[in-house]
């Protein structure tokens, strides 16, 4: 029940609203307002949100806005907002434009001078984030892996620059895959925490070392339900990446005085096994006089 007089919905306004992970008891009291007022829903997949509609005893009208038709069809419904239409946006859970469609209507719609208003509710991401025990130092969120093992390892390898919490979203028949090119990647001594099946039946939460999270889905269960929430504890804290050999660094002090800071980095970073991270902050350190 609204607190106030205005309308649910306005004319030529587009609504993101959020629906369940997994709970149904996660919907708001305004989505469902929102949902049952606009003229029409956008959906990833009509026939689960006609579904969740079914549940809610809402018969508002549905069309298709699926990923592979994102850009024709949101030429489709910026026609139906010029036209006063009201259209709130759905995903198949949780909150539309998070690695899910939605980020092409919503600039489309702001470009054209249409109102854009959020519906919050449930996400993955921030249901992983409350429970995972990360600090206030904030975290980076990566969504998706690649699903290509070349694409992946680059992937995975270019996430060692980060200092701070890595946040990435993987499907359950690539999971122990993931997880075995992290090991490789991060070493098994990295703490991860892993949001299973997030809000429904068979939730699972886990806080666990890199090794020890391999074990657990190598069970086999756990690699055909549910997606999974990956918090990655970083910055990486190993010895070859917290000093730099003396050799190196006498390299690195040579070719400073003869080339700009970043070609000096480049050439260090390729002839060594160091941080590329690591080098480029010895280097400044050079240059400022603080690295004898």
């Amino acid at each position: 029940m609204r607190s106030d007089n205005v309308s649910a919905v306005q004319p030529a306004t587009l609504y993101v609203v959020a629906t369940p992970i997994g709970n149904m008891g996660d919907i708001t009291l305004r989505a469902v307002e929102v949902l049952g007022a606009v003229d029409v829903i956008a959906a990833e997949d009509t026939r689960v949100t006609k579904a969740l509609l079914s549940k809610l005893s809402i018969q508002s009208r549905v069309i298709s806005y699926r990923e592979h038709n994102e850009v024709t069809s949101s030429d489709g419904i910026i026609k139906l907002l010029s036209q006063g239409n009201s259209v709130a946006l759905v995903s198949d859970a949780g909150t539309p434009g998070v690695c899910d469609p939605g980020a092409i209507l919503v600039s489309k719609s702001r470009v054209a001078g249409y109102r854009v208003e959020p519906i919050p509710g449930a996400s993955a991401l921030v249901a992983a984030v409350s429970v995972s025990g990360l600090n206030d130092k904030g975290f980076v969120f990566k969504g998706f892996l690649p699903s290509r093992p070349g694409d992946r390892k680059q992937f995975l390898h270019s996430l060692k620059t980060y200092d701070v919490p890595v946040i990435l979203f993987e499907s359950p028949h690539r999971i122990k895959e993931s997880l075995s090119e992290m090991v490789s990647s991060f070493g098994e001594s990295l703490r991860v925490f892993i949001g299973r099946e997030l809000t429904k039946v068979n939730e699972e939460t886990v806080s666990l070392t890199m090794r020890e999270a391999l074990t657990w889905v190598e069970s086999g269960i756990y690699q055909s339900r549910g997606e999974f929430v990956l918090v990655l504890f970083l910055p990486i804290k190993s010895d070859d990446v917290e000093q730099m050999p003396e050799n190196a660094k006498q390299l690195l002090r040579d070719l400073l005085e003869a080339l700009p800071l970043k070609q000096a980095v480049d050439i260090v970073t390729k002839y060594t096994a160091g941080s590329r991270k690591k080098i480029y902050q010895s280097a400044l350190d050079i240059k400022n006089g603080s690295n004898n």
